[in-house]
């Protein structure tokens, strides 16, 4: 997973910190999930989200998480695609 995650490989970093979560390390863990978030894995904000729960990780890591997440999302969205999509349905 580490050389996928150091080439932006976005589920091999969330990978690296769902590892880092069985070796007990779970500020290395949230870190990598952070970044993951940031890239658009949905699963990362949830780990993170866990993590806050638990009393592990912070507020403010998990308002990152998700604001990162967030951002990528909005970033991925297309006028374009989003008018395909429509169309697509109107189809019958």
């Amino acid at each position: 997973y580490r050389k996928a995650a150091m080439q932006g490989h976005v589920d091999g970093r969330h990978n690296l910190g769902c590892d880092e979560v069985q070796k007990g390390n779970y500020g290395r863990a949230v870190r990598h999930w952070l970044i993951s978030a940031k890239m658009g894995h949905e699963g990362s904000v949830e780990n993170i989200k866990k993590m806050f729960v638990a009393g592990v990780g912070t507020k403010d890591q998990y308002m990152e998480a998700l604001r990162g997440y967030q951002n990528a999302v909005e970033e991925m969205k297309s006028h374009d695609r989003d008018e395909a999509k429509r169309l697509a349905g109107n189809q019958s």
